[in-house]
């Protein structure tokens, strides 16, 4: 009998089926965010990321495919899908929501955080947890993108090491709460946070806790839901966990908010195990917690009860979703494992009132359950309740019970009856009333109470109640419902049918209400069956529309219908409207089976009503009708479109297509175009010579189909009947689509002939890549145009202009000329001006020209033609001109500079006052001509020709006016290029330069020019210069600038003079001297102190002296000099920095300079100069108020145990941090003064801890009690054994027990200080405390393994579950006590290392029994063949019962090649011989060589005859040279069965073993090896044998070979058996042939007799071929194909029998052959 479970744990997926790797089952890979979808973000083993989507509901993979998104999650009920991945920018993160089913995205958000958490909080909204706060994003508002809900706190905030697991959501989204966990010990404690936060009021609670969740249950009530929140908390420092469950909302009137806590029970084993996940059933009213070692425990909400509790798996748990509408939960293991947590519905009431007897009131409790969620297992219950309700006339209150009762228990037929027998009380309705109303109340009637209750109220006329009911869903709907409703409304009942899902009455009733497309709709969804026909042919008498709407309506929804049939019907009532609308809807498929339809629907229609047939062929839907037929009726109603679009025969189409009155262009080209295109070409033709008014449809069909049909070909149309406007218009729609030049040609040619001209102009000018320019120039000139526009493009399109221009002079076209030059192309200009030059034309032609064109062409390439004509003098006039009207182009210029300088018109006037001409065109051309002009026209461009002037002047050596415009021009680039040491010509000009600076009086120029000497890097000449400008020339002896450049250079070149300058000159900038003066180049150190003190910079002297001359003495000399503080500091730095402490303080104080007050400090009490620091450090507290300060002085006070000076700063005003001055005196071991300082701060911890110090032992017991820490505990505790204090320190070390984390550190405290007795005591003290963990049974074991091993394995025995049994065996193995350490290894799960154990410690750890135990729990399979060895080694007389074991576990050709290797195969003979039915070849091998080696034929006789998997060859090779004949006998017999019979024999005989022989020969079928055999037995003179070899070989030979062999060996008598078969065979083969014949013979008679009968002239010869008889032997003629068999005991030899021969051979012992017995034998 199965025992009672309330809860189900099954197995529902495993995700290995699918190939995923264990490893990707991490918290944060997988996601379950419902019973719907899995994702799971997976390594493949190529390395890459991909995303794997599993739909749970039908486990079927979705998607596997490779994804760079980071994590994943599907909605929990949609198909939407949630990706995130890292920005662009470092910590940003990218959220898209896609919408997998409309494939579109939903959301996109860009955050400038990582995630560190996400999840649906519900259908509507995605929450993700960043590391400063918690956002929600909303999937049903496109415009908001995410919303702010609360920020990271507490715990959970980020400047805390915490991982978050989890995050939900209230229903009502009022209150979120957010947790996490944290271990403060590298993983050894886990530490849970929750931050609860409500929403509205922004207010939130920090919670110490590991997990939580919201949900709804009845609480309070069976109607109202209360929104409850639970956690499950566990402070720091403690080992119990509790569950709390609140109310967090409105409770209903008359109660109060509910609150229950109750403590969870833990599993010793698992002392870090936390709970991970928690879910509120709705359904059962109960909370799962799940941990994180899969235990699940359960508790029923209204009580807090514990009803469950075990462990479901064997795997840790990390994720779960929950199944809602079955009341289900599933989770996740880090194995890939889905299990499905339900609850068992007909045993968890049973469960609760039969097992959980703890909880208080369980009866109640259990039927409440069941009454509340409508669950059996109180059955009895409730009908106990329900009959004394009824026996005491209650109806109300039996009315509640039934309606709370589970199922049918109490909601039945005799229910009803009972209420229908209640007497009705005074002023109450009927019982029956009132147990209907409690139950519409209450939910849903049942099918018999809704049929009790409509009954009346129909026939009482209140249809609108059962309306209501049925709006309201308080009926459960049935059939016989259903039929009630139809007597009085058929609305009601389709209601009811729907519900019920009665489909067949739901189509009748929709038949009845003309409701058809529903009935069909029902047909095809449900396949319900209904006579259509018959309903057509009735409504076709009454309704023909209504008809032919049904009709369509079958055919809408299947397809499959005859449509035929019903088309004659209609026929037969002759409606051709309905039939051809129904047939147009039904024979759009177009099959082959409907073309005589449309073939008769058209025809009819065409002579009854043509327009609808021609409606019929323009919609295109048909074409299996009969073509020809309807195109001739088409042709005669003149509907000639159709008839083209039917008719196939040319002649018949180009016969119709000439009614172009009546047909529409659009049609002629559309049907043109689909035709052949020769068939095109000749209706094109026969259009156009029909009637030239075609012409246009012609060309629109040409256009449209001229791929088809060719250009030429069309082209070729057009002009066989010379219709050249034709071809002008059908290129002319063609000429911008293509680019073929013949076609361009041909279009220009068309348009030339039809004259037009603008088209041609058009032409010639837009398409000027697509005609062949030379070809169309050269037509154009033939042909003469009268207007030569169309040439005149062409030839200035393409670069014509010089033919143009001769075509047009030499045929007297001057007027186009000069419209081509002025209106045409102006810039052409230059080149008709040069072609008309060389044309010799009159030069006033020309200069009319140019007169009236002006400035319209271009001036350069005009002036350049006539220059290179030399025409220059032709242009002045022109030129002029176009200076007057203002033309600023330098070619106007340059070419009137020439022409001015050629002929000495003022050259330097012009070249002066001229701005525009070009400098360096006019200067190169003055150069060779006059240098100063050149000189002029260079200066004109005052820095455009700086080279070219600098290259005239050096030329020439015209160096006074190159230093001049040097000067003038203060270019440093300039500068630059003359200055260059590669000059020749530096040396000359720079003595120019200084002449021209002295006469200078423009600082600029001086500047620049400096600027440049400095640049150029020739000191000695810029200090000359200097010189000469500042120290002689009173213009320049005042500015600062050059007073610096003078020292600078000075310091640069000759450092002599510096200090000199210095003292002479005062206007100089200290600061850039100085600076220049401290460079490491120069190192003028005095002269930078000069300046310094010059300028009276106290501080850049003193700094002088102390960092670069590192003189303390006049430092301190010049600081007495200066009186400044700010000297007296630096100088206190530079004692400080020498070491010179005393003399910096000093320094210090004089400057009352507190600014390095930190570095004093640290140094003065390095040095311990606290009287000197104390000093200082009073004159730093008057102007600052700092923490070190006060801390140094207290410490101060400490070194120079001044208390009362402490007492009295304490009490005063101060800064001081006396945390950390206490902490440093107790440090120093100044424990008066830290006690000083922890009194005034009133810490008791630190005051027991110095008083410990100063052994006041009895205070700073009550210090700690007053503090109750366990650092203080523990501290006291250490001090007190340190002392020998155990009393002390026993009590203390009490309180500090108890904390897992203090334990190890104080048991190496009392070891240390060998009270190794006392701290057993302790422990052993505190195994009874209610507080004891898995810390004080773990290191008492420890001591007792040092200390008392033999109260080790009783210690382990009785509390090896509340240990760590790791650490204990680490210490047993450590102290060698091997049989604790098995022990232990045993309980922990860890049978490999307890086996080990005992292998390498066997002398005081091995147990056999307790090893066979283990070997069955064991994953490495090496260990049993360890094992194995060592079982050899040490107890063979075992090795058999280990081996049978671990049988099913080893591999059998494994270990029979170990024991092979070792040598001691023998001593498994009894396990080999056990296991030998498994038939392993390695194993038959070693038994058949045992059997061998121990002279067994016996055994390796029956071993080879069972089992044949071994070497056959190898062992009969072995056995064939025994000394003992069986074995050789064995040994034949194995060369027989491997077919080596020639082998066999020849052992056979040797050994005479004749019998063996026969039996070999007969089972090889070998003849040869027969006779052989059968010749030995005669020259060995074994006639009996001879005897029986001829019997048992009796099909393999013949008898004549027989015959011959006996006769010569006169064994005739011995054969006599033999041919005595031989003989009765042969009588009766012939015996058997002439009955053959003579049947034959008879059969052929009766055949004549009825050949003749029938008087047929036949004549027939028969030839009978009758050949020698050939008789096989006697295997071969059974009685199936000759009729007779072999006689039993005829002719066989004596003692032989059927049974003998048919035999198989024997065994090899002794036994006889047959019943036969040899003589001899």
């Amino acid at each position: 009998m199965n025992p009672i479970r309330p809860i189900r744990v099954q197995e529902a997926y495993r995700f290995s089926q699918l190939g995923v790797s264990q490893t990707n089952f991490k918290f944060g890979q997988i996601f379950f965010e419902s019973d719907k979808y899995i994702t799971i973000r997976e390594t493949a083993p190529n390395g890459d990321t991909q995303l794997l989507q599993f739909n749970f509901e039908t486990k079927q993979l979705i998607s596997r495919k490779p994804n760079k998104a980071d994590s994943a999650i599907m909605h929990p009920e949609k198909n939407i899908i949630a990706l995130r991945a890292a920005g662009e920018q470092p910590n940003s993160t990218v959220i898209q929501i896609f919408n997998l089913d409309e494939k579109q995205r939903i959301k996109n958000v860009e955050l400038n955080e990582t995630i560190v958490f996400w999840r649906w909080v519900n259908p509507q909204k995605l929450a993700y947890v960043t590391p400063t706060a918690v956002y929600h994003i909303n999937i049903t508002n496109p415009g908001e993108q995410q919303v702010k809900v609360m920020d990271r706190s507490g715990a959970l905030s980020s400047e805390n090491p915490v991982q978050i697991i989890g995050y939900g959501l209230e229903g009502n989204e009022k209150w979120c709460a957010l947790y996490g966990i944290s271990t403060p010990d590298g993983g050894r404690t886990i530490n849970g946070h929750i931050q609860l936060f409500l929403i509205e009021q922004a207010k939130q609670q920090i919670l110490e806790g590991h997990c939580c969740c919201f949900g709804d249950a009845l609480i309070h009530t069976d109607d109202y839901k209360s929104s409850l929140f639970c956690f499950v908390e566990r402070k720091s420092g403690e080992t119990t966990s509790r569950l709390h469950i609140s109310e967090i909302g409105v409770p209903p009137n008359g109660f109060q908010k509910y609150k229950k806590q109750v403590e969870v029970q833990t599993d010793p084993n698992y002392p870090t195990d936390f709970p991970v996940l928690m879910h509120i059933n709705q359904r059962y009213g109960l909370i799962y917690v799940i941990s994180k070692f899969s235990f699940l425990t359960v508790y029923e909400l209204s009580t807090a009860s514990l009803i469950f509790r075990e462990r479901i798996c064997n795997e840790n748990v990390f994720v779960g979703a929950p199944n809602v509408n079955q009341g289900q939960y599933h989770i996740i293991g880090k194995e890939g494992i889905v299990y499905t947590i339900s609850v068992n519905d007909d045993q968890l009431v049973s469960y609760l009132i039969n097992t959980c007897r703890h909880i208080p009131d369980v009866i109640q409790l259990g039927f409440r359950l069941a009454s509340r969620y409508k669950l059996p297992g109180a059955d009895n219950m409730f009908v106990d309740q329900f009959n004394k309700a009824i026996l005491t006339g209650d109806a109300l209150s039996a009315a509640k019970i039934a309606a709370s009762a589970p199922g049918t228990v109490l909601r039945n037929p005799e229910s009803i009856a009972k209420f229908k027998q209640m007497q009705q009380q005074p002023g109450q309705p009927q019982p029956l009333i009132i147990y209907f109303q409690t139950l519409l109340e209450k939910g849903t009637l049942n099918k018999f109470e809704a049929i009790e209750l409509c009954g009346p109220i129909l026939q009482q006329g209140r249809k609108q109640f059962v309306e209501q009911w049925i709006a309201q869903n308080k009926l459960e709907p049935s059939d016989e419902l259903g039929d009630l409703l139809k007597r009085y409304d058929v609305n009601l009942a389709i209601q009811i049918f729907k519900l019920s899902k009665s489909y067949q009455k739901l189509a009748q009733c929709y038949m009845e209400t003309g409701q058809v497309d529903l009935a069909m709709q029902l047909q095809q969804q449900f396949g319900v069956s209904t006579d259509y026909m018959a309903m057509l042919r009735n409504m076709m008498m009454s309704s023909p529309e209504q008809a032919l709407a049904m009709a369509k309506s079958l055919y809408q929804r299947d397809q499959s219908i005859n449509v035929h049939q019903i088309a004659e019907l209609f026929e037969q009532f002759q409606r051709l409207p309905e039939m051809t609308a129904f047939l147009v809807e039904c024979m759009k498929n177009n099959r082959a089976e409907d073309g005589p339809l449309q073939t008769k629907v058209l025809c009819l229609n065409l002579q009854a009503a043509a327009q609808v047939a021609d409606a019929i062929l323009q919609m295109n839907i048909w074409t299996q009708f009969d073509r020809i037929r309807v195109a001739q009726l088409c042709e005669q109603k003149g509907l000639y479109q159709r008839a083209l679009e039917n008719y196939s025969d040319p002649k018949d189409v180009k016969r119709v297509i000439l009614n172009t009155h009546a047909l529409p262009p659009e049609f002629i080209i559309n049907f043109l175009s689909r035709v052949d295109p020769a068939l095109t070409l000749q209706c094109l033709q026969d259009l156009l010579r029909h009637n030239r008014q075609n012409l246009q449809v012609v060309v629109n069909v040409a256009v449209q189909n001229n791929q088809r049909l060719t250009i030429p070909a069309c082209i070729k149309v057009f002009e066989s009947v010379s219709a050249f406007e034709g071809v002008y218009l059908f290129l002319g729609s063609l000429i911008n689509t293509t680019s073929d030049k013949d076609i361009y040609y041909k279009y220009i040619e068309a348009a030339a002939k039809c004259n037009q001209i603008k088209e041609l102009e058009r032409v010639i000018t837009e398409k000027g890549d697509c005609y062949d320019a030379d070809k169309v120039k050269n037509y154009l000139k033939e042909q003469k145009l009268s207007d030569p526009r169309p040439l005149i493009f062409l030839c200035d399109m393409n670069g014509f202009v010089d033919e143009l221009t001769r075509y047009l002079h030499k045929n007297g076209f001057t007027r186009y000329i000069e419209i081509y030059i002025f209106k045409v192309n102006p810039n052409a200009a230059p080149a008709v001006f040069g072609t008309l030059i060389d044309l010799e034309c009159d030069e006033v032609y020309l200069k009319q020209l140019l007169y009236n064109i002006r400035g319209m062409c271009p001036i350069e390439p005009t002036v350049e033609e006539f220059e290179k004509r030399n025409k220059l003098r032709v242009l002045e006039q022109w030129l002029e001109a176009r200076v007057t009207e203002g033309n600023q182009i330098p070619a106007i210029h340059n070419a009137l500079a020439k022409i001015k300088i050629d002929t000495s018109q003022d050259p330097d006037g012009f070249l002066i006052n001229n701005q525009f001409y070009d400098a360096k065109a006019v200067g190169k051309f003055c150069e060779e001509r006059d240098p100063q002009l050149a000189v002029l026209a260079y200066k004109r461009a005052w820095g455009q020709c700086d080279q070219e002037l600098i290259n005239l002047t050096n030329k020439n050596e015209m160096y006074r006016v190159q230093a001049k415009y040097l000067v003038e021009r203060q270019d440093v680039d300039l500068w630059a290029g003359v200055l260059q040491e590669t000059n020749p010509h530096r040396k000359n000009l720079i003595d120019y330069v200084i002449q021209a600076l002295q006469d200078s009086k423009n600082v600029d120029e001086v500047q620049a020019a400096v600027k440049a000497f400095v640049l150029a890097k020739i000191p000695y000449e810029l200090l000359g210069l200097l010189e000469k400008l500042v120290l002689h020339n009173p213009e320049f002896m005042q500015y600062k600038q050059l007073q610096n450049l003078l020292i600078i250079t000075a310091i640069q070149s000759d450092t002599s003079k510096v200090l000199d300058y210095i003292n002479r000159l005062d206007k100089f900038d200290p600061q850039i001297i100085a600076q220049h003066c401290l460079n490491e180049e120069y190192k003028l150190y005095e002269e930078a102190y000069a300046v310094f003190k010059k300028f009276n910079l106290h501080i850049e002297a003193v700094n002088v002296l102390l960092r670069n001359l590192g003189s303390i003495p006049r430092a301190h000399e010049y600081a007495q000099f200066a009186s400044s503080p700010e000297v007296w500091s630096l100088l206190a730095e530079a004692y400080f920095n020498q070491g010179q402490t005393n003399e910096s303080i000093d320094c210090y104080i004089k400057a009352n300079d507190s600014s390095a007050f930190l570095n004093i400090i640290n140094v003065a009490e390095q040095e311990e100069k606290y009287e000197l620091l104390v000093k200082y450090l009073l004159m730093c507290r008057q102007t600052v108020k700092d923490v070190n300060i006060d801390n140094s002085l207290i410490y101060c006070y400490a070194k120079l145990d001044k208390n009362l000076d402490i007492e009295s700063l304490i009490q005063s005003s101060n800064s001081a941090d006396l945390i950390k001055v206490g902490e440093r005196c107790y440090d120093q071991q100044l424990y008066e003064a830290a006690k000083i300082l922890f009194t005034a701060l009133k810490n008791n911890a630190r005051i027991a801890s110095c008083l410990v110090r100063l052994k006041q032992f009895n205070k700073a017991i009550e210090a700690a009690q007053k503090a109750n820490t366990s650092k203080t505990w523990k501290e006291l505790c250490f001090a007190c054994v340190e002392a020998s204090e155990f009393k002390y320190a026993s009590i203390s070390a009490q309180n500090i027990i108890i904390v897992p984390d203090m334990l190890e550190s104080l048991i190496k405290q009392y070891e240390e200080y060998n009270a190794q007795e006392e701290m057993i005591i302790l422990l052993e003290n505190a195994l009874g405390m209610q507080r004891a963990h898995v810390g004080i049974f773990t290191e008492l074991a420890v001591l007792y393994c040092h200390y008392k091993q033999k109260k080790v394995m009783e210690h382990c025995r009785q509390y090896f579950q509340k240990m760590n049994i790791l650490k204990v065996l680490r210490t047993c193995e450590k102290m060698c006590l091997w049989s604790e350490a098995v022990y232990l290894h045993q309980h922990y799960d860890q049978p490999d290392n307890a086996i080990n154990i005992m292998i390498e410690h066997s002398p005081t750890a091995f147990s056999h029994d307790v090893l066979v135990m283990l070997l069955q729990k064991i994953t490495n399979t090496d260990l049993y063949y360890k094992c194995i060895l060592f079982y050899l080694e040490e107890q063979p007389e075992q090795i058999n019962d280990l081996l049978r074991s671990i049988q099913s576990k080893i591999d059998l050709s494994k270990f029979v090649k170990l024991m092979k290797n070792t040598g001691y195969l023998a001593l498994t003979l009894p396990f080999l011989q056990q296991i030998q039915n498994s038939n392993n070849k390695d194993v038959n091998d070693a038994l058949n060589q045992l059997y061998l080696d121990i002279e067994d034929y016996e055994n390796l006789r029956e071993s080879v005859k069972n089992y044949e998997n071994f070497d056959q060859l190898a062992l009969a090779q072995k056995t064939q040279s025994h000394e003992l004949v069986e074995f050789r006998r064995i040994a034949a017999y194995l060369y027989r069965k491997i077919q080596k019979f020639d082998l066999s024999m020849n052992l056979s005989k040797q050994d005479q073993m004749y019998r063996d022989a026969i039996e070999t020969a007969q089972e090889s079928q070998n003849v040869k090896l027969v006779y052989e055999l059968l010749e030995f037995f005669i020259q060995n003179k074994e006639s009996e044998f001879f005897t029986v070899c001829l019997y048992t070989c009796y099909d393999l030979l013949k008898p004549d070979q027989v015959m011959e062999l006996t006769w010569r060996s006169g064994l005739m008598e011995f054969a006599m058996p033999y041919f005595i078969q031989i003989t009765w065979e042969l009588t009766h083969k012939i015996e058997y042939v002439q009955k053959k014949h003579e049947d034959r013979e008879k059969k052929e008679i009766q055949t004549a007799q009825q050949q003749q009968s029938q008087a047929l002239p036949i004549a027939q010869d028969f030839l009978l071929n009758q050949g020698q008889l050939m008789l096989g032997p006697p295997s071969q003629m059974s009685s199936s194909n000759l009729g007779f068999g072999q006689p039993s005991g005829y002719g066989q030899p004596p003692g032989f029998t059927n049974s003998s021969m048919n035999q198989a051979p024997m065994g090899y012992g002794g036994q006889q052959f047959g019943s036969y017995q040899p003589p001899g034998f």
